[in-house]
């Protein structure tokens, strides 16, 4: 791998630090999800490599990609879905972390078509409104039209389900992204369980939907619960 700064190097460490918390989260399959950070003004990404696991990645291990694909630096393969990475920072200039993972409570949770409510904590971060979905298709998101179709969907938005297959969502840190994905999968399977009793569900009023965010979820809040997951990771 080519030579880079001992800053770049801090932020690939913590791009292998998201890939394994996720893992440790409930959000690795096998060699599949992806996590990526875009550097400020940069038109190039550092992802994770299509040849291992999320718990697997180290700084040395992630690759370096251009927005249109192109593996600029790294010894391994990339992945096919490299769009719904690019797509997304040609679209929100201040994320520099996008999530892509298929979580098996989001996953089930989404095909429901129930719209996600603040039924817990973790809920309050996405709703109102609605965590949008994605539903052009299933399939893997390989083109850039694809790519561009996931963007828009997820908007402005933190987060977007993509039907029968997973989420994406979109961070201003890394911390942020990562937490985020994780806060999305517990809402959902909450939600799920609550559902499944067959009672009628009650949530979070709107007012104190406002509360809570400020409260838990803030750039200081997220770097806290990250620094938890890196201590229960360990060191890479």
């Amino acid at each position: 791998m080519s030579t880079f700064s001992q800053e770049s190097l801090a932020m690939r460490r913590n791009l292998a630090y998201a890939c394994r918390i996720l893992a440790a989260n409930g959000q690795n399959d096998t060699v599949y999800g992806h996590v990526t950070y875009r550097e400020a003004g940069a038109d190039t990404f550092w992802m994770k490599p299509a040849a291992m696991g999320l718990e697997e990645v180290t700084a040395e291990t992630l690759i370096h990609v251009d927005l249109d694909g192109n593996v600029v630096a790294g010894e391994l393969p990339r992945h096919v879905e490299f769009p719904i990475h690019s797509e997304i920072f040609r679209s929100r200039p201040e994320i520099t972390c996008v999530v892509h993972t298929h979580p098996i409570y989001s996953i089930a949770f989404s095909a429901t078509g129930q719209p996600l409510r603040a039924i817990s904590h973790e809920g309050a971060q996405f709703t109102p409104p609605d965590v949008p979905r994605f539903t052009q298709t299933t399939d893997l998101i390989t083109t850039r039209e694809l790519g561009e179709a996931v963007a828009a969907t997820l908007g402005g938005a933190s987060a977007c389900y993509l039907l029968n297959h997973g989420i994406a969502v979109a961070g201003r840190t890394i911390e942020e992204a990562v937490v985020s994905a994780i806060n999305l999968e517990r809402a959902s399977h909450v939600q799920l369980l609550a559902s499944a009793t067959g009672h009628s569900l009650s949530w979070t009023p709107d007012e104190e939907i406002a509360a809570k965010r400020e409260k838990i979820f803030t750039a200081p809040r997220f770097k806290h619960v990250w620094d938890y997951y890196c201590r229960c990771v360990g060191s890479l």
